[in-house]
């Protein structure tokens, strides 16, 4: 039955709500059905909802906690269905996000399944992607530099060997053909990436959407990875590089020359992420290399550039 308001004359002491009295506004005023304030046991049920549904409706009355009044609201309260329709059961906040109904109802949905968080994944997936290039190179780079010896054998001369000429000579990479250059780092990603193709190509529309965001995290991986050494390669350059190029530097999109010049003073012992350079300042903030060379140092007993300083100090 629908309610009718009428003005009444301001008082002080009105029992608006059952729990607590409250002062109502000077003036006359529409006065409705009592209802809780958001402070009791209901009012905490229904949480910050509750603020948001109601917060138009204030008219005149005031919800005093302590000493200090605040504005509440007349409009008639929420019934409990319509709490349980409008809101996200707490219990199980992600409970709606399994079967083909979630994923085919009209009804907006929270968690996973939600359209929007689908497409707000696939927006930093490529980025992840990225970061993570970024960190591998950082790692590989800093366990050649710092460990193992020429003399190892196999890996010793084909893959420790470059990590010394570097330092004694850093142009040495700039006389490098793109082969020579980028071949070793293709072999770990031309299979990814081709498997990757042929998905793409043999795949149905809805598969290639619903893996979205896993490929581009995927592809970004192996695109920056491949070309790290490229890139690298690109920041000891300082002549002929294509316009282009120093624009990615500057903006700090691929490794700028300025900034891999902290990693080439002796003793070569920090900034090693060589494809973007991102995560440079974090990881020296946090000593990260530092605490991983002690770990590895107080597990084996191998002290760090111990070869890369014989390299640096030999005279003849």
């Amino acid at each position: 039955m629908e309610q009718t308001l009428r003005p009444q004359p301001a008082r002080t002491g009105l029992h608006v709500f059952p729990h607590r009295q409250a002062a109502t506004l000077p003036g006359a005023c529409f006065s409705a059905a009592p209802r809780p304030c958001p402070s009791s046991s209901r009012g905490r049920r229904v949480g910050a909802g509750w603020w948001a549904l109601n917060a138009g409706s204030v008219i005149g009355t005031s919800c005093r906690v302590g000493k200090e009044p605040r504005m509440e609201q007349a409009a008639t309260a929420l019934s409990e269905a319509d709490i349980e329709r409008r809101s996200m059961a707490e219990e199980d906040p992600n409970g709606n996000e399994h079967g083909a109904g979630a994923r085919s109802s009209t009804v907006p949905r929270w968690g996973p399944q939600h359209a929007g968080a689908r497409e707000l994944a696939q927006l930093y997936s490529p980025v992840a992607g990225i970061v993570t290039a970024d960190f591998a190179s950082g790692l590989v780079h800093w366990g050649a530099d710092t460990w193992g010896s020429v003399d190892i054998p196999v890996i010793g001369k084909a893959f420790i060997r470059p990590f010394r000429e570097h330092h004694i000579d850093p142009t040495a990479i700039t006389r490098h053909d793109f082969i020579e250059t980028n071949g070793d780092n293709c072999m770990f990603t031309v299979m990814p990436l081709a498997h990757m193709t042929y998905k793409f190509i043999t795949n149905s529309p809805e598969a290639v959407y619903e893996a979205y965001a896993w490929n581009s995290y995927v592809f970004c991986l192996g695109i920056f990875v491949t070309m790290t050494n490229q890139i690298h390669k690109w920041s000891h350059t300082y002549f002929g590089l294509p316009r282009w190029v120093t624009m990615l530097q500057d903006f700090h999109i691929i490794l700028p020359r300025k900034h891999h010049r902290i990693h080439h003073v002796a003793p070569h012992e920090t900034y090693f992420c060589i494809t973007t350079g991102w995560l440079n300042y974090l990881l020296e903030k946090i000593g990260f290399w530092r605490n991983f060379e002690y770990l590895v140092t107080n597990l084996s007993g191998h002290k760090p550039r111990t070869d890369d300083m014989k390299w640096a100090h030999k005279m003849e």
